[in-house]
């Protein structure tokens, strides 16, 4: 099976995923993956990798996104497309329209449409492209039943298809001594964008308000989308920015818990890769990540406000953090390991294209 996959942007999330799903090589899947230019080096060697010219994000970037997906239909030849996140789906309505009635796939990594108001005008419009483009796939993939419930409740159109996100395990060269000059510290940790989405600006706000001498945040990542405005660190704070895929695992490790202050989601990765490293997960309770963490078992989870955030990091316990590390690890292994996802994504494509 050949199996063409397409995202117009590779970074964050989708473009880790593609770097999982890759391996689904392994079983005999010949997977390609059509990316900008910009973000083939973030995916790293070893994919057969796609590119097309995409200097900035807008209407451009979309057309010359579907113009090498067309060639590629011809070159390459795919059993089955795998569309990802919201701008592929211009490409799924270019086959379509074409008359093209190959298998396809549709995986959204969160619906546009939880960005946006209620009732706001530009989020009906999202609401109606979405609802309606994701529906033309043959199966839409959702990477957690939170992103299907939001799509039922929507009315969305398709056949919609849990599978949850997954992430590999650590790596074998992990260290967990990063911050081993401040060892009696509370040592929290951010991983990814500092836009509206992540809700940095919540968490900064709560660190400050719980005005704990022993607390350390630690920032990876920096500002992507230029959403959020100018965000101050709050005191104690360090900005460490974007890190290699292979230290990442360093910075969980030697973490006492993760803060997931997200304002909408998907299944974020950060969870997961923080469990496989055995670190607590404190996450907001929205997009259904609360039911990723079991509260005082594998960490816990706050109404995304300042103020209950600041009293939840006022009561964290260092000790009572390090006894979840056993359990949090149990939790990956038993929920989010690669090999459940390629076996289920394995078996869904076969059916597809069957």
């Amino acid at each position: 099976m050949r199996v063409l996959n397409v995202c117009e942007t590779a970074r964050g999330g989708v473009g880790i995923y593609q770097r999982n799903i890759a391996g689904l090589e392994a079983r005999g899947i010949e997977m390609h993956h059509l990316v900008p230019a910009e973000d083939a080096g973030f995916l790293g060697g070893g994919l057969r990798l796609h590119t097309f010219d995409r200097p900035r994000r807008g209407p451009r970037a979309v057309v010359n996104m579907v113009r090498r997906f067309r060639e590629l239909l011809k070159t390459v030849e795919p059993d089955l497309c795998f569309f990802h996140s919201s701008f592929s789906l211009a490409a799924l309505a270019a086959l379509r329209a074409a008359g093209d009635r190959r298998p396809a796939l549709y995986c959204p990594h969160g619906w546009a449409v939880a960005s946006y108001p209620e009732g706001s005008l530009k989020g009906a419009l999202v609401r109606t492209v979405e609802g309606r483009l994701g529906g033309l796939a043959d199966r839409v993939v959702c990477v957690s039943e939170h992103e299907r419930d939001l799509a039922r409740r929507h009315g969305y159109r398709g056949t919609f298809t849990v599978i949850d996100n997954a992430v590999p395990d650590a790596s074998g060269a992990a260290r967990d001594d990063l911050f081993a000059d401040e060892p009696d510290a509370l040592h929290l940790l951010f991983v990814g964008r500092i836009d509206r989405q992540k809700g940095f600006d919540v968490l900064s706000r709560a660190v400050t308000a719980a005005n704990r001498p022993d607390l350390r945040l630690h920032v990876v990542g920096g500002a992507v989308r230029g959403d959020e405005g100018d965000v101050s660190l709050p005191a104690g704070a360090r900005l460490a920015g974007w890190v290699a895929p292979d230290e990442i695992d360093s910075w969980y490790r030697s973490a006492d818990a993760l803060i997931v202050p997200s304002r909408w989601e998907g299944l974020p990765l950060v969870i997961p890769e923080a469990l496989r490293n055995g670190t607590p997960v404190i996450c907001a309770e929205r997009s259904g990540m609360e039911t990723l963490i079991s509260r005082g078992v594998t960490g816990d989870h706050f109404p995304l406000d300042a103020d209950r955030l600041s009293t939840v990091l006022r009561q964290l316990d260092k000790p009572a953090l390090r006894a979840m590390r056993p359990a949090c690890r149990a939790a990956w292994e038993t929920r989010f390991s690669l090999t459940r996802l390629h076996d289920e994504l394995d078996a869904l494509m076969r059916e597809v294209v069957r």
